[in-house]
């Protein structure tokens, strides 16, 4: 079979670039070249539900390119709302020390620490996620501190998370990534509730990131604990994405 009979496909084209090592205008250039055998088993397998990325074991977020594997959950374009609004902050309040607790991979500490001039600590709780951190600080040469520890062991000025906020009723997006970066019980809050109270006497602001339908659940638990000055941010398609808080 030819890849002009696969470049329709955003998939198979992106396969067809990762195994011939050539961008996509390569491949309508000769686009009456042979499929090379590997391509219809990775197909196959992902078209099943198995991540492109942990076949290829890399993904792209904010611009650029990491290392992924399995055991850790895969970046998400999502919480690039996340990183933007934590880097207006530590901008505009000139804050020197970021936490960011649940890294897993850690794209969202090394691009803080690529974005800003804060010092940056990434937490988890995760040895396979930690592992994967350190090997994407190397990859794009940042130097932030990577340490193994429940949620944070650090006072600082901000706290960021990428949280497991789903609710346990919930099915995966694939049966592949870590139950552990998902779930937080009935209503998805165990842990951005825990994170936020942990949080109260440790740092002066935190952006958690949380689910479109957590809101309204999330400002009752926020104002029944006197937390006074919050505020809720979308992402790009207007969809709830997270919390800023100042305590």
């Amino acid at each position: 079979m030819k890849i002009k009979e696969f470049l329709n496909s955003p998939l198979s084209s992106y396969i067809l670039q990762k195994l011939l090592k050539k961008d996509k205008a390569w491949l309508f250039l000769n686009d009456e070249l042979e499929v090379p055998k590997e391509f219809f088993g990775i197909y196959e397998k992902v078209k099943s539900g198995y991540p492109v990325e942990y076949i290829f074991k890399e993904v792209e977020f904010f611009g650029d390119i990491f290392y992924i594997q399995e055991g850790v959950l895969i970046p998400r374009d999502d919480t690039e709302v996340v990183v933007q609004r934590a880097i207006e902050v530590i901008k505009k309040f000139d804050f020197n020390l970021v936490v960011d607790c649940c890294t897993g991979s850690g794209v969202i500490a090394i691009e803080l620490a690529k974005h800003t001039n804060a010092k940056v600590i990434a937490t988890d709780i995760s040895f396979v996620a930690l592992e994967v951190a350190k090997k994407n600080a190397k990859l794009h040469n940042v130097n932030i501190q990577i340490k193994e520890c429940d949620l944070f062991c650090d006072k600082a000025d901000l706290l960021v998370a990428n949280p497991p906020y789903v609710e346990t009723s919930w099915k995966k997006p694939n049966k592949y990534e870590p139950d552990l970066a998902f779930f937080a019980g009935e209503d998805g809050l165990d842990i951005v509730k825990k994170l936020i109270l942990k949080a109260k006497n440790n740092f002066k602001c935190a952006i958690i990131e949380i689910g479109f339908n957590q809101k309204e659940p999330l400002q009752k638990f926020l104002k029944e604990h006197n937390f006074k000055n919050f505020s809720f941010f979308n992402d790009l398609t207007g969809t709830i994405r997270g919390v800023e808080i100042f305590f």
